[in-house]
């Protein structure tokens, strides 16, 4: 197998994941960040960070302007359902196996569905968690009117969701640095 070259990656799936919501691309970026911290030295890394990457592909060309945490809600289904064609056929054009695939599909299901069973699952599925605990992340995706409501929803919500160790670690500290910061905003 060639070594994953994360760049390289990246720049080929840019243009793709830039025609998703408003502030996609940097999210997945910082979900990747969190992906190489909670899955330091895993030999199952490279599809981790693929998985990091792609994870919101489904919202490819379904809205492009900010939104509301009610507005996302009810568009995620459709999000979602979106997910497994447009993730299968960029990873197919780029030639990846279907075993690599098909882990990239698993992992990322899991981190819409919010639940995971296995290690991997949970690192992506906290790794998008705790990427969304900065005002850069409410400012780049939703209408500033609504992010209290959207972090009181994220709290209530998605703090059950952290599994990792490290991420139960990191859940509060930023939760309440982002409370801090947008009381200030």
């Amino acid at each position: 197998m060639t070594p994953f070259n994360e760049a390289q990656f990246a720049s080929r799936i840019e243009s793709h994941i830039k025609r998703c919501r408003p502030g996609d691309w940097e999210h997945c970026q910082r979900v990747v960040k969190w992906v190489k911290e909670l899955g330091e030295g895993r030999e199952d890394l490279p599809l981790l960070i693929v998985a990091g990457y792609v994870h919101d592909l489904g919202w490819r060309d379904t809205v492009k302007d900010k939104l509301t945490i009610d507005e996302l809600l009810k568009l995620e289904s459709k999000a979602n359902a979106n997910t497994t064609p447009n993730v299968k056929g960029l990873l197919t054009e780029l030639k990846y196996s279907s075993e690599d695939i098909q882990t990239v599909l698993r992992l990322v299901h899991t981190a819409y569905e919010h639940e995971s069973t296995q290690d991997d699952e949970a690192i992506i599925v906290d790794a998008d968690n705790l990427s969304k605990l900065t005002i850069d992340h409410l400012r780049e995706k939703y209408k500033q009117e609504n992010w209290e409501k959207t972090v009181n929803h994220w709290e209530s919500e998605l703090s059950s969701r952290i599994q990792t160790e490290k991420g139960k670690q990191f859940w509060p500290k930023l939760l309440e640095e982002l409370k801090t910061k947008i009381r200030s905003s």
